[in-house]
């Protein structure tokens, strides 16, 4: 792609052909880019290697601008830069525009009358191609363009997200500020109350007595009702029960329960399907001391 840019008067490298110049025309040159600091037009010129590597350049147009700007003692000159790999039909195209008949020499009158009246048959397809250069160019700024804005309103978007996200912070923040403002409220609040107002603690309610208390239905009823399942295995074993059976029986006295509470051993007995034995096994068997439940 070609692009324009200062470049070193050393990193010049010329043609083996230097074409003749005028000697009075470079030295009015140098004078005007003395004055003016920059010459008009640009020189061509083609990098010789990679682009980002090379910075050594032969030059292609403007022999007589580069001559100038050496008795003008210039170290950087103007140019347009074409790459390595840019095709001739560019660097026709553009010397085509600069100087489209000889533009190093000086050209007799005779010459540039007989170019003036000559078909332009064979320069048309040079000035389709400056053409279509401008054209493509001129495309692909647009798409440039475009592309830009489309970054610009992303980035917009991404602005208004991120305000939208600080906002949301701050709001977090404040509202943990509140709450631990509550929480020191209640702390001191608590400290301030007196030791001695401060009910003691409910302690839970266990059975004690005789045997003959504990062996009461009623409380084996409430037991089976609302005993955990620790104290029920605890009375069944008492009771004489095995393991596996009282496993059984726990698991159908829980399901039971959660649905309708027990009446009394015998509806216990029909729930469970005891033995007479069995039963008889409970009805003497007392309710563990180390039993509680909800009075």
């Amino acid at each position: 792609m070609v692009n324009s840019k200062r470049i070193q008067l050393t990193a010049i490298e010329l043609g083996s052909e230097s074409p003749p110049l005028d000697q009075g025309r470079v030295e009015q040159l140098a004078s005007s880019i003395l004055k003016a600091g920059i010459c008009f037009p640009p020189l061509v010129v083609r990098r010789l290697g990679d682009r980002l590597a090379c910075h050594r350049f032969k030059l292609l147009s403007g022999h007589r601008q580069y001559y100038a700007a050496q008795k003008a003692n210039l170290k950087e000159i103007n140019a347009l830069i074409l790459e390595e790999n840019d095709p001739p039909e560019i660097e026709a195209a553009i010397l085509s525009q600069i100087q489209p008949n000889a533009p190093v020499s000086e050209v007799p009158e005779e010459q540039k009358e007989e170019k003036v009246t000559e078909p332009s048959d064979l320069n048309q397809p040079v000035i389709n191609s400056s053409e279509d250069l401008i054209k493509k160019l001129y495309q692909q700024n647009q798409q440039l363009l475009a592309h830009n804005e489309a970054i610009h309103q992303s980035l917009k978007q991404m602005c208004a997200y991120t305000q939208q996200l600080l906002a949301q912070n701050q709001s977090i923040c404040q509202s943990l500020q509140e709450v631990q403002a509550a929480l020191a409220n209640i702390n001191t609040q608590i400290a301030s109350v007196p030791t001695s107002q401060v009910p003691p603690p409910t302690p839970t309610a266990t059975l004690s007595g005789s045997l003959e208390d504990r062996n009461q239905p009623q409380l084996k009823i409430r037991l089976i009702n609302q005993g955990s399942q620790a104290e029920i295995k605890q009375w069944l074993t008492n009771a004489g029960i095995s393991e596996k059976s009282s496993g059984k029986y726990i698991k159908k006295i829980i399901e039971y329960r959660a649905q309708s509470p027990f009446q009394s051993l015998i509806h216990l007995k029909e729930i469970l399907k005891l033995k007479s034995q069995t039963l008889t096994k409970l009805e003497k068997c007392p309710v563990p001391a180390s039993s509680s439940f909800p009075h």
